[in-house]
Parts: structure tokens; C-alpha cells; sequence
């Protein structure tokens, strides 16, 4: 009698509980393909994937990309969007792989810091990045590339450090 209930209990819970991470990545990805714009669908693909990054103990994506793909219990599929203009501000990586010496940085109490390029534009960490920089050395060592994103967001990444990190461009 007891196994017949458990059994009647495991049958009981919807099927979206039994569901693995890749089942998961899965039904997102369905809610990515009707975003018509690339660079939406990449950040909701990278969002749908969440579930295997959380198994694997990864970095967490962003928090705009996991709302990307997240659907609310019983909601319409993701309705289409306007494709997103071409952004006014000259990017400031014009190119992959174009590398930039640091002028300066500084950390705030938080941990977060704030970087100026050779060029003079300044980058502030966002505080919802999860990587944190352990620089020591005096900033003319070393040399990042930055390229800028959906909603005026951006990556900086430092030269032989292996990290990404997030920023947002102050000026």
C-alpha cells in the first residue's frame, strides 16, 4: 500500500517539475526563435540556457537575458517585437580583437570598478556582474577590449585574464 502511494504521488506532479535543464534550455529556445531581431534572440538563447548553467555551477547569465527566456506559468507565447534601431553612438570596439591600453581604474566599496580607456571613454562595472577584478598593477599594464551591447550595455574583456566582465559606459 505504502509503494502505491508513493507511486500515486510521483504521478501526480506536473510534468514540468520531472523536466532537466536541457528540457528546460529547450522550451526557451522555442520562446527565443519568435524574437525577430539576432541580437535579442542571442541574449534570450544565452538566457534559455540558465538552467544548464545552473546545474554545471557556471557564472549566471545576465538577468535581462534570463527574462528574455523566461515564460510566466500559463502565459501566451512571447509576442514579437520591433526590431531594435542601430545604435547612435559610434561603438567602441569598431572591430573583433581591437585592444586598448587602461589609462586608469579605480574600485568602489563594492568592488566594482570604474575603468578610463586610452581613447578617454569611462566604463563603470555594472553591480549585478558577478565576476570581480583583482587588478594590482599600474593601469598601463593592462590592456582590455570593450565592445557594446543591447541597451548601451557592454563586455570588457582583459587581456590574458580569461574574464568578461560587465560594464556600462559612464561617457
Amino acid at each position: 500500500m505504502r509503494y502505491f502511494l508513493l507511486a500515486a504521488a510521483f504521478a501526480a506532479l506536473p510534468l514540468t517539475a520531472l523536466a532537466g535543464p536541457r528540457e528546460d534550455a529547450r522550451a526557451g529556445f522555442a520562446r527565443c526563435d519568435q524574437l525577430p531581431e539576432d541580437r535579442a534572440w542571442l541574449d534570450c538563447v544565452y538566457g534559455a540556457v540558465q538552467p544548464m548553467r545552473a546545474r554545471l555551477g557556471l557564472t549566471p547569465a545576465p538577468e535581462f537575458q534570463q527574462r528574455l527566456a523566461a515564460a510566466p506559468a500559463g502565459a501566451a507565447p512571447m509576442p514579437r517585437v520591433a526590431a531594435r534601431p542601430p545604435m547612435a553612438p559610434e561603438p567602441v570596439r569598431k572591430s573583433e580583437g581591437q585592444w586598448m591600453r587602461l589609462a586608469a581604474y579605480s574600485f568602489d566599496r563594492g568592488g566594482m570598478f570604474t575603468v578610463t580607456l586610452a581613447d578617454g571613454t569611462v566604463w563603470r562595472q555594472r553591480a549585478d556582474d558577478v565576476n570581480y577584478a583583482h587588478w594590482k598593477e599600474p593601469a598601463s599594464r593592462y590592456t582590455v577590449s570593450v565592445g557594446e551591447g543591447l541597451g548601451g550595455h557592454g563586455t570588457l574583456e582583459l587581456r590574458n585574464d580569461g574574464n568578461e566582465y560587465q560594464v556600462q559606459r559612464v561617457r
